[in-house]
């Protein structure tokens, strides 16, 4: 949103104060302005909770032809994620998905990738 510097415009506009913002003042917005996605592993399921309760369930089971085919077609976790929540739970589950936060469905998509790795890690231990 765009605000226009005009008398009648500044009366209904908050004051800010760009001069007085500091490096410390930013990381505290940062901070404050990520969502809180959770999630807990259960029976070879990765089970995350976004900020309004809304539940996703994902399996850790993929087969070598279906990861195949994520990574040919999409080049972003996030459209991969899209992609997995098509073919588990259909077209509805991945387009509500698609509306959420950018922020939210990145985060999430993330984590679920970050457990997907760390359990083929522990398949292999060093």
């Amino acid at each position: 949103m765009a605000t226009p510097k005009t008398k009648s415009a500044a009366a209904a506009v908050p004051e800010y104060d760009f001069d007085n913002w500091s490096e410390e003042a930013e990381e505290k917005a940062i901070a404050a302005a990520v969502p809180e996605v959770k999630y807990i592993i259960v029976e070879k399921r990765f089970i995350g909770r976004l900020g309004d309760g809304t539940i996703i369930e994902v399996p850790l089971t993929l087969s070598f032809d279906f990861i195949d085919q994520l990574q040919a077609d999409y080049s972003t976790p996030i459209d991969q994620f899209k992609a997995i929540l098509t073919e588990i739970g259909g077209e509805a589950i991945s387009a509500d998905f698609g509306k959420r936060d950018m922020v939210e469905g990145a985060i999430l998509a993330e984590k679920y990738f970050r457990v997907l790795q760390r359990v083929q890690q522990a398949a292999f231990p060093e």
